[in-house]
């Protein structure tokens, strides 16, 4: 069915980004189910993930994919980038971790011939924005629950404790950084046999240093004096997925009370590799986790994640319940692997980059036989 389809993929492939990562499971999906892919970058790629040899030699070969006259466009990236083509049908993949979309973004997306968006907390807020319902196709997102898996760990934490939180995420506020740094401190004395590992990336040392201080920072404000139970992985340079998915098994729970998400890869990750996952109730997340299968933070409300732009709000995770849901899978072990186990069942029945890839099929098939 697919060996006479074709796609013009333009985005990234090989930065440390959400969008990159799963833009390469894709195009390597749909290549390996006889789509003819190409691939454009939209930009060039300064800082790259480490990848197997073989995987970089396929992905370098879709630059040179030759293609017919007429081919659907796929721009697989933030919405502001957009273009629209004259000659071919163009569809834009993106997300949003607001409720509503920026006015640049609507333009953009409306100008497409029709958008992707891998949840349905996006259809939902791309079609309060303005973007046409029909337009809008939900194309979830995947994870490798080979790589992601449980197995004994690899990797040596100097400092982790008995028990260990993990964060794998940007050092910003929408991670919620201080709201998780905060809470760990507040519930968790250092005398107690547990820590909290923030992995995250940063653009230089002196920034490394910057995100040293702002931990510091708060345990002072917490405990009066720095506290090394929150261990700080940052680097310049990028992890390789192996290494990443060595990480999550030096865990016991995974943890990020973040205000929004498109998507959340490294939720989906942590819960394919057996974690109980603690994380905000509300966004996109919601496609797949929920009380039964993990353990979400109650929202304290809602604010304006720029003021510049009052009507895109995103959540506020309430601190006292995250602290409350530490303290409770820490205690209650039995009841969270239960937990984690369904999480990781749910995601490797349900979303694999095989089924994303064989709907985005789909979809392309109803395309070329318009």
């Amino acid at each position: 069915m697919s060996e006479s389809l074709y796609i013009h993929n333009v985005g990234t492939l090989y930065e440390p980004t959400g969008y990159a990562k799963a833009n390469r499971q894709l195009v390597l999906e749909l290549a390996k189910k006889g789509v003819h892919v190409r691939f454009t970058p939209i930009h060039a790629e300064q800082v790259r993930v480490p990848l197997d040899p073989n995987v970089e030699a396929i992905l370098g070969t879709l630059t040179h994919t030759p293609l017919p006259p007429r081919h659907p466009m796929l721009f697989h990236y933030p919405a502001y980038h957009f273009v629209k083509s004259s000659v071919q049908y163009t569809i834009g993949m993106t997300m949003f971790e607001c409720n509503r979309l920026p006015f640049n973004w609507a333009r953009r997306c409306n100008m497409m011939d029709e958008i992707w968006v891998p949840s349905t907390f996006n259809r939902t807020s791309f079609a309060q924005s303005g973007i046409p319902l029909h337009k809008i196709h939900t194309m979830p997102y995947g994870v490798d629950s080979v790589l992601f898996q449980p197995r004994p760990s690899t990797i040596p934490i100097p400092g982790r404790r008995q028990y260990a939180f993990l964060a794998v995420c940007s050092f910003d506020e929408r991670k919620g950084i201080e709201t998780l740094v905060s809470a760990f401190f507040e519930e968790f004395d250092e005398s107690e046999d547990v820590c909290l590992i923030l992995k995250t990336r940063a653009s230089s040392e002196q920034e490394i240093l910057q995100q040293q201080h702002y931990i510091d920072r708060i345990s002072v404000q917490v405990s009066d004096k720095p506290r090394p139970s929150v261990i700080l992985l940052s680097t310049t340079g990028s992890w390789s997925e192996e290494q990443l998915a060595a990480l999550y098994n030096t865990a016991d729970c995974y943890v990020l009370p973040t205000r929004g998400e498109g998507w959340s890869l490294t939720v989906m990750e942590a819960m394919a590799s057996g974690l109980p996952v603690i994380t905000t109730n509300w966004s996109a997340h919601l496609d797949f986790m929920n009380d039964s299968n993990g353990y979400l933070i109650q929202v304290q409300g809602f604010v304006a994640s720029n003021p510049a732009y009052p009507r895109l709000y995103w959540a506020i995770p309430d601190r006292n319940h995250l602290r409350l849901l530490m303290r409770h899978v820490y205690t209650h072990p039995e009841e969270a692997a239960a937990k984690a186990e369904l999480g990781r069942r749910i995601l490797t029945e349900q979303y694999t980059w095989e089924q994303s890839a064989t709907q985005m099929i789909s979809r392309l098939q109803q395309l070329h036989n318009l």
